[in-house]
Protein backbone atom coordinates (compact mmCIF):
# COMPACT_ATOMS: atom_id res chain seq x y z
CA UNK A 1 0.00 0.00 0.00
CA UNK A 2 1.00 3.27 -0.81
CA UNK A 3 -0.06 7.08 0.62
CA UNK A 4 0.54 10.59 -0.33
CA UNK A 5 -1.12 13.48 1.36
CA UNK A 6 -3.45 15.15 -1.21
CA UNK A 7 -2.54 19.25 -1.81
CA UNK A 8 -4.90 21.20 0.13
CA UNK A 9 -5.04 24.18 -2.39
CA UNK A 10 -5.34 24.86 -6.22
CA UNK A 11 -1.25 24.53 -6.32
CA UNK A 12 -0.60 25.50 -9.96
CA UNK A 13 -3.33 27.19 -11.31
CA UNK A 14 -4.19 29.45 -7.91
CA UNK A 15 -2.43 32.39 -9.94
CA UNK A 16 -4.94 31.99 -12.53
CA UNK A 17 -8.28 31.87 -10.56
CA UNK A 18 -7.06 34.36 -8.59
CA UNK A 19 -6.37 36.43 -11.97
CA UNK A 20 -9.82 35.70 -13.47
CA UNK A 21 -11.08 37.04 -9.83
CA UNK A 22 -11.90 33.82 -7.49
CA UNK A 23 -13.28 34.59 -4.25
CA UNK A 24 -12.22 31.19 -1.72
CA UNK A 25 -13.44 29.29 0.43
CA UNK A 26 -13.27 25.88 1.91
CA UNK A 27 -14.93 22.71 1.56
CA UNK A 28 -14.17 19.80 3.85
CA UNK A 29 -11.10 21.73 4.68
CA UNK A 30 -10.37 21.88 1.22
CA UNK A 31 -9.65 25.38 -0.90
CA UNK A 32 -12.33 25.73 -3.34
CA UNK A 33 -12.86 28.98 -5.76
CA UNK A 34 -16.17 30.24 -4.39
CA UNK A 35 -17.28 32.67 -7.25
CA UNK A 36 -15.91 35.00 -9.53
CA UNK A 37 -17.55 38.27 -8.52
CA UNK A 38 -21.08 37.11 -10.62
CA UNK A 39 -22.92 34.15 -8.89
CA UNK A 40 -25.54 34.86 -11.17
CA UNK A 41 -23.48 35.53 -14.83
CA UNK A 42 -21.55 32.17 -13.95
CA UNK A 43 -25.17 30.02 -13.64
CA UNK A 44 -26.52 31.63 -16.73
CA UNK A 45 -22.80 30.76 -18.63
CA UNK A 46 -23.54 27.21 -17.80
CA UNK A 47 -27.18 27.47 -19.03
CA UNK A 48 -26.70 29.17 -21.84
CA UNK A 49 -23.25 28.72 -23.24
CA UNK A 50 -20.58 27.26 -21.07
CA UNK A 51 -18.80 27.41 -17.85
CA UNK A 52 -15.24 26.41 -16.57
CA UNK A 53 -14.52 25.39 -13.31
CA UNK A 54 -11.42 24.04 -11.09
CA UNK A 55 -12.82 21.13 -9.04
CA UNK A 56 -11.20 21.53 -5.38
CA UNK A 57 -14.11 20.30 -4.42
CA UNK A 58 -13.35 16.74 -5.62
CA UNK A 59 -10.21 14.24 -4.70
CA UNK A 60 -8.97 11.52 -6.08
CA UNK A 61 -7.28 8.05 -5.92
CA UNK A 62 -5.43 5.73 -8.05
CA UNK A 63 -4.92 2.25 -7.83
CA UNK A 64 -2.28 -0.03 -9.65
CA UNK A 65 -0.83 -3.20 -9.11
CA UNK A 66 -1.86 -6.97 -10.11
CA UNK A 67 -5.15 -6.27 -10.09
CA UNK A 68 -6.24 -2.98 -9.10
CA UNK A 69 -9.94 -3.24 -10.62
CA UNK A 70 -10.85 -6.35 -9.50
CA UNK A 71 -9.69 -4.94 -5.96
CA UNK A 72 -11.95 -1.69 -6.33
CA UNK A 73 -14.87 -4.24 -7.62
CA UNK A 74 -15.47 -5.71 -4.37
CA UNK A 75 -15.83 -2.62 -2.94
CA UNK A 76 -18.58 -0.82 -4.34
CA UNK A 77 -22.63 -1.25 -5.80
CA UNK A 78 -21.82 -1.53 -9.29
CA UNK A 79 -20.14 -3.43 -11.79
CA UNK A 80 -16.72 -2.18 -12.74
CA UNK A 81 -15.66 -5.58 -14.49
CA UNK A 82 -18.55 -5.76 -17.31
CA UNK A 83 -17.95 -1.83 -18.29
CA UNK A 84 -16.66 -1.62 -21.63
CA UNK A 85 -13.98 0.37 -22.64
CA UNK A 86 -14.19 3.80 -22.50
CA UNK A 87 -17.33 3.65 -20.23
CA UNK A 88 -16.46 4.64 -16.11
CA UNK A 89 -18.75 3.60 -13.51
CA UNK A 90 -20.93 5.61 -10.93
CA UNK A 91 -21.70 3.74 -7.53
CA UNK A 92 -21.57 3.79 -3.95
CA UNK A 93 -19.05 2.15 -1.31
CA UNK A 94 -20.48 0.83 1.48
CA UNK A 95 -20.18 -0.68 5.51
CA UNK A 96 -20.61 -4.21 6.09
CA UNK A 97 -24.07 -2.76 6.98
CA UNK A 98 -25.06 -0.66 3.91
CA UNK A 99 -24.08 2.24 5.69
CA UNK A 100 -22.64 4.83 2.42
CA UNK A 101 -18.70 6.23 2.91
CA UNK A 102 -18.84 7.38 0.02
CA UNK A 103 -20.48 8.30 -3.69
CA UNK A 104 -17.84 7.78 -6.26
CA UNK A 105 -16.97 7.42 -10.02
CA UNK A 106 -13.89 4.84 -11.12
CA UNK A 107 -12.60 4.53 -14.82
CA UNK A 108 -10.18 1.67 -15.47
CA UNK A 109 -7.72 2.86 -17.59
CA UNK A 110 -3.52 1.36 -18.92
CA UNK A 111 -1.27 3.21 -17.10
CA UNK A 112 2.33 3.60 -18.20
CA UNK A 113 3.37 0.61 -16.02
CA UNK A 114 0.14 -1.69 -16.49
CA UNK A 115 -3.82 -1.73 -15.76
CA UNK A 116 -4.85 1.23 -13.07
CA UNK A 117 -7.87 2.49 -12.03
CA UNK A 118 -8.63 6.58 -11.23
CA UNK A 119 -11.25 6.90 -8.28
CA UNK A 120 -13.01 10.44 -7.65
CA UNK A 121 -14.92 10.92 -5.02
CA UNK A 122 -16.15 14.05 -2.98
CA UNK A 123 -14.09 15.60 -0.53
CA UNK A 124 -16.03 14.91 2.23
CA UNK A 125 -15.58 11.28 1.50
CA UNK A 126 -11.62 11.58 1.59
CA UNK A 127 -10.74 9.84 5.44
CA UNK A 128 -13.72 6.99 5.18
CA UNK A 129 -12.47 6.28 1.36
CA UNK A 130 -8.56 6.22 2.66
CA UNK A 131 -9.97 4.20 5.45
CA UNK A 132 -11.40 1.61 3.87
CA UNK A 133 -8.88 0.72 1.29
CA UNK A 134 -6.33 0.57 4.25
CA UNK A 135 -8.88 -2.17 5.81
CA UNK A 136 -9.60 -4.05 2.38
CA UNK A 137 -7.50 -3.59 -0.56
CA UNK A 138 -4.11 -6.54 0.17
CA UNK A 139 -1.26 -4.75 -1.73
CA UNK A 140 -0.49 -8.35 -2.98
CA UNK A 141 -2.65 -7.11 -5.58
CA UNK A 142 -3.48 -3.78 -5.50
CA UNK A 143 -1.85 -0.46 -4.75
CA UNK A 144 -3.30 2.85 -3.80
CA UNK A 145 -2.17 6.66 -3.26
CA UNK A 146 -4.00 9.65 -2.55
CA UNK A 147 -3.71 11.11 -6.29
CA UNK A 148 -5.22 14.44 -5.76
CA UNK A 149 -2.08 16.72 -5.63
CA UNK A 150 -0.61 14.84 -9.20
CA UNK A 151 -4.28 14.76 -11.07
CA UNK A 152 -6.34 18.27 -11.29
CA UNK A 153 -9.93 18.23 -11.88
CA UNK A 154 -11.33 21.02 -14.45
CA UNK A 155 -14.70 21.17 -15.38
CA UNK A 156 -16.62 21.98 -18.50
CA UNK A 157 -20.23 22.22 -18.37
CA UNK A 158 -22.83 23.23 -20.75
CA UNK A 159 -24.41 23.35 -24.10
CA UNK A 160 -21.31 24.28 -25.59
CA UNK A 161 -19.04 22.51 -23.35
CA UNK A 162 -18.45 20.18 -26.31
CA UNK A 163 -17.71 22.42 -28.58
CA UNK A 164 -15.27 24.39 -25.71
CA UNK A 165 -12.97 21.69 -25.23
CA UNK A 166 -12.59 20.24 -28.75
CA UNK A 167 -11.39 23.85 -29.55
CA UNK A 168 -9.32 23.61 -26.68
CA UNK A 169 -8.06 20.08 -26.58
CA UNK A 170 -7.30 20.56 -30.62
CA UNK A 171 -9.22 17.76 -31.12
CA UNK A 172 -12.93 16.90 -31.82
CA UNK A 173 -14.82 15.41 -27.83
CA UNK A 174 -17.37 12.95 -29.13
CA UNK A 175 -21.06 13.51 -27.45
CA UNK A 176 -20.60 10.63 -24.78
CA UNK A 177 -23.21 9.05 -22.46
CA UNK A 178 -22.74 9.87 -18.53
CA UNK A 179 -19.77 8.54 -17.34
CA UNK A 180 -18.09 6.92 -20.74
CA UNK A 181 -14.78 8.69 -21.24
CA UNK A 182 -11.98 9.26 -23.81
CA UNK A 183 -8.29 10.04 -23.17
CA UNK A 184 -6.92 12.91 -25.83
CA UNK A 185 -3.77 14.63 -25.52
CA UNK A 186 -3.20 17.82 -24.31
CA UNK A 187 0.74 19.09 -25.10
CA UNK A 188 2.20 15.71 -25.15
CA UNK A 189 -0.07 14.31 -22.20
CA UNK A 190 -2.76 12.09 -21.57
CA UNK A 191 -6.24 13.17 -20.46
CA UNK A 192 -9.33 11.35 -18.98
CA UNK A 193 -12.30 13.33 -20.46
CA UNK A 194 -15.61 12.04 -18.78
CA UNK A 195 -19.21 13.02 -19.33
CA UNK A 196 -21.35 14.30 -16.64
CA UNK A 197 -24.77 15.61 -16.22
CA UNK A 198 -24.57 17.13 -13.00
CA UNK A 199 -24.56 20.31 -13.82
CA UNK A 200 -28.07 21.01 -14.10
CA UNK A 201 -28.36 18.67 -16.41
CA UNK A 202 -26.79 20.35 -18.96
CA UNK A 203 -23.97 18.21 -21.15
CA UNK A 204 -20.70 18.69 -19.53
CA UNK A 205 -17.42 16.89 -18.80
CA UNK A 206 -15.00 16.98 -16.31
CA UNK A 207 -11.13 16.50 -17.29
CA UNK A 208 -8.36 14.91 -15.11
CA UNK A 209 -5.37 16.50 -16.29
CA UNK A 210 -1.37 15.63 -14.65
CA UNK A 211 -0.56 18.88 -12.19
CA UNK A 212 2.27 20.12 -14.44
CA UNK A 213 -0.03 20.45 -17.74
CA UNK A 214 -3.06 21.65 -15.32
CA UNK A 215 -2.11 25.63 -15.79
CA UNK A 216 -1.37 25.53 -19.70
CA UNK A 217 -5.26 23.62 -20.12
CA UNK A 218 -7.23 26.57 -18.03
CA UNK A 219 -5.26 29.29 -19.78
CA UNK A 220 -6.38 27.58 -22.94
CA UNK A 221 -10.11 27.22 -21.71
CA UNK A 222 -10.20 30.80 -20.61
CA UNK A 223 -9.05 32.16 -24.08
CA UNK A 224 -11.07 29.91 -26.14
CA UNK A 225 -14.06 30.44 -23.73
CA UNK A 226 -14.22 34.24 -24.40
CA UNK A 227 -14.91 33.65 -28.03
CA UNK A 228 -18.10 31.57 -27.13
CA UNK A 229 -19.62 33.22 -24.11
CA UNK A 230 -18.01 31.27 -21.53
CA UNK A 231 -16.33 31.98 -18.59
CA UNK A 232 -14.92 30.96 -15.14
CA UNK A 233 -17.92 29.44 -12.66
CA UNK A 234 -17.35 29.23 -8.78
CA UNK A 235 -18.24 26.21 -6.27
CA UNK A 236 -21.63 28.40 -5.45
CA UNK A 237 -22.91 28.65 -9.17
CA UNK A 238 -22.20 24.39 -9.55
CA UNK A 239 -24.09 23.76 -6.13
CA UNK A 240 -26.92 25.47 -7.14
CA UNK A 241 -26.95 23.60 -10.54
CA UNK A 242 -26.10 20.09 -8.87
CA UNK A 243 -29.78 20.49 -6.55
CA UNK A 244 -31.45 21.60 -9.64
CA UNK A 245 -30.62 18.87 -11.19
CA UNK A 246 -31.61 16.47 -8.33
CA UNK A 247 -28.39 14.87 -7.68
CA UNK A 248 -26.81 14.06 -4.55
CA UNK A 249 -23.64 15.09 -2.48
CA UNK A 250 -21.83 13.00 -0.27
CA UNK A 251 -21.61 14.93 3.33
CA UNK A 252 -24.49 17.14 2.77
CA UNK A 253 -27.50 14.38 1.02
CA UNK A 254 -25.61 11.53 1.46
CA UNK A 255 -23.58 10.62 4.71
CA UNK A 256 -22.84 7.28 6.63
CA UNK A 257 -26.16 7.45 7.86
CA UNK A 258 -27.07 6.73 4.78
CA UNK A 259 -28.63 3.55 2.71
CA UNK A 260 -28.15 3.76 -0.88
CA UNK A 261 -31.96 3.13 -2.07
CA UNK A 262 -33.12 5.89 0.25
CA UNK A 263 -30.82 8.62 -1.82
CA UNK A 264 -31.31 6.89 -5.24
CA UNK A 265 -34.45 5.13 -5.68
CA UNK A 266 -36.82 8.11 -5.88
CA UNK A 267 -33.77 10.26 -7.23
CA UNK A 268 -33.80 8.17 -10.47
CA UNK A 269 -30.21 7.29 -9.96
CA UNK A 270 -30.93 3.37 -9.06
CA UNK A 271 -29.98 1.70 -12.42
CA UNK A 272 -27.06 4.11 -12.46
CA UNK A 273 -25.17 3.37 -9.20
CA UNK A 274 -25.75 -0.33 -8.10
CA UNK A 275 -26.15 -3.70 -10.12
CA UNK A 276 -27.95 -6.42 -9.17
CA UNK A 277 -26.39 -8.67 -11.27
CA UNK A 278 -22.72 -8.62 -10.16
CA UNK A 279 -21.09 -11.06 -7.59
CA UNK A 280 -20.45 -9.92 -3.84
CA UNK A 281 -19.15 -6.78 -2.70
CA UNK A 282 -19.36 -5.46 0.71
CA UNK A 283 -22.28 -4.40 2.08
CA UNK A 284 -24.88 -6.08 -0.45
CA UNK A 285 -26.81 -8.31 1.69
CA UNK A 286 -28.61 -5.01 2.57
CA UNK A 287 -28.97 -3.48 -0.37
CA UNK A 288 -30.45 -6.97 -1.83
CA UNK A 289 -32.72 -7.39 1.01
CA UNK A 290 -34.25 -3.68 0.76
CA UNK A 291 -34.98 -4.39 -2.95
CA UNK A 292 -36.59 -7.94 -2.44
CA UNK A 293 -38.09 -8.01 0.76
CA UNK A 294 -38.83 -4.93 1.97
CA UNK A 295 -38.79 -0.84 1.55
CA UNK A 296 -36.59 1.72 2.94
CA UNK A 297 -38.70 4.50 5.16
CA UNK A 298 -37.27 7.41 3.79
CA UNK A 299 -36.49 8.44 0.17
CA UNK A 300 -34.62 11.84 -0.97
CA UNK A 301 -37.16 13.78 -2.89
CA UNK A 302 -37.01 17.81 -4.04
CA UNK A 303 -38.42 20.38 -2.10
CA UNK A 304 -40.67 23.62 -3.71
CA UNK A 305 -40.31 26.33 -1.32
CA UNK A 306 -41.65 29.14 -2.87
CA UNK A 307 -40.47 32.52 -1.42
CA UNK A 308 -39.46 30.87 1.55
CA UNK A 309 -35.80 31.31 2.79
CA UNK A 310 -33.05 29.13 1.72
CA UNK A 311 -33.31 26.46 5.43
CA UNK A 312 -30.13 25.07 6.53
CA UNK A 313 -29.19 21.64 6.40
CA UNK A 314 -31.03 19.58 8.79
CA UNK A 315 -34.21 21.58 8.89
CA UNK A 316 -36.56 19.65 10.46
CA UNK A 317 -40.25 18.80 7.97
CA UNK A 318 -42.95 18.19 9.82
CA UNK A 319 -46.66 17.19 8.88
CA UNK A 320 -49.08 20.23 8.52
CA UNK A 321 -51.81 18.74 9.90
CA UNK A 322 -50.11 16.58 13.51
CA UNK A 323 -46.78 18.22 13.63
CA UNK A 324 -44.91 14.93 13.06
CA UNK A 325 -41.76 15.19 11.90
CA UNK A 326 -41.26 13.32 8.73
CA UNK A 327 -38.18 14.32 7.28
CA UNK A 328 -35.55 17.18 7.18
CA UNK A 329 -33.39 19.55 4.64
CA UNK A 330 -29.97 18.74 3.20
CA UNK A 331 -28.54 20.72 0.34
CA UNK A 332 -30.97 23.61 -0.59
CA UNK A 333 -30.62 27.16 -2.92
CA UNK A 334 -32.50 29.80 -4.75
CA UNK A 335 -33.46 28.40 -8.25
CA UNK A 336 -33.04 30.58 -11.10
CA UNK A 337 -34.61 27.91 -12.99
CA UNK A 338 -37.97 27.50 -10.97
CA UNK A 339 -37.69 31.50 -9.66
CA UNK A 340 -37.97 30.18 -6.40
CA UNK A 341 -36.05 28.36 -3.63
CA UNK A 342 -35.75 24.57 -3.67
CA UNK A 343 -34.58 22.19 -2.00
CA UNK A 344 -33.46 17.90 -1.50
CA UNK A 345 -34.53 16.75 1.76
CA UNK A 346 -35.11 13.29 3.15
CA UNK A 347 -38.90 12.99 3.48
CA UNK A 348 -40.84 9.80 4.99
CA UNK A 349 -42.16 7.12 2.10
CA UNK A 350 -46.26 7.43 3.18
CA UNK A 351 -45.46 11.68 2.20
CA UNK A 352 -45.96 11.51 -1.42
CA UNK A 353 -45.42 13.93 -3.99
CA UNK A 354 -47.79 17.04 -4.55
CA UNK A 355 -48.25 16.99 -1.00
CA UNK A 356 -47.22 20.04 1.53
CA UNK A 357 -44.62 20.03 4.16
CA UNK A 358 -44.42 22.25 7.37
CA UNK A 359 -41.04 23.81 7.05
CA UNK A 360 -39.09 23.90 10.64
CA UNK A 361 -40.09 24.13 14.07
CA UNK A 362 -41.21 27.77 13.83
CA UNK A 363 -43.44 28.24 10.94
CA UNK A 364 -40.92 29.48 8.95
CA UNK A 365 -43.62 28.42 5.49
CA UNK A 366 -44.59 25.39 3.77
CA UNK A 367 -43.10 23.23 0.90
CA UNK A 368 -44.28 20.93 -1.84
CA UNK A 369 -43.01 17.95 -1.88
CA UNK A 370 -42.00 16.65 -5.79
CA UNK A 371 -40.27 13.83 -7.60
CA UNK A 372 -36.85 14.57 -8.82
CA UNK A 373 -35.32 15.49 -10.72
CA UNK A 374 -37.13 19.16 -10.52
CA UNK A 375 -39.07 19.53 -13.37
CA UNK A 376 -38.06 22.90 -15.87
CA UNK A 377 -41.49 23.60 -16.73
Amino acid sequence: MSETTAAPTAAPIRPLLESAGAVFGQVAGREVARHFGDGNAEYRAVRESAGMAWRGDRVRFRLWGKDPARMIHGLITNDLLKAPAGRGVYAAMLTPKGRTIADLRVFRREGAGGPEVLVDVAAEALEGVRDHFKKFVPPMFARWADATGDIIALGVYGPRSRELLSAALGTDIPALDEDAFVEPEFAGARLLVAATREAGGEAGFDVFVPADHAAELWRTLLVRGAETGARPVGFGALETLRIEAGRPRYGTDITEETIPTEAYEQAGLMSRAISFTKGCYTGQEVVIRIAHRGHVNRHLRGLLLGDVGVPAPRTPLTDVDTGKQVGWTTSAAFSPMLGQTIALGYVRREVQPGEDVQVGDGGEGRARVVKLPFDRA
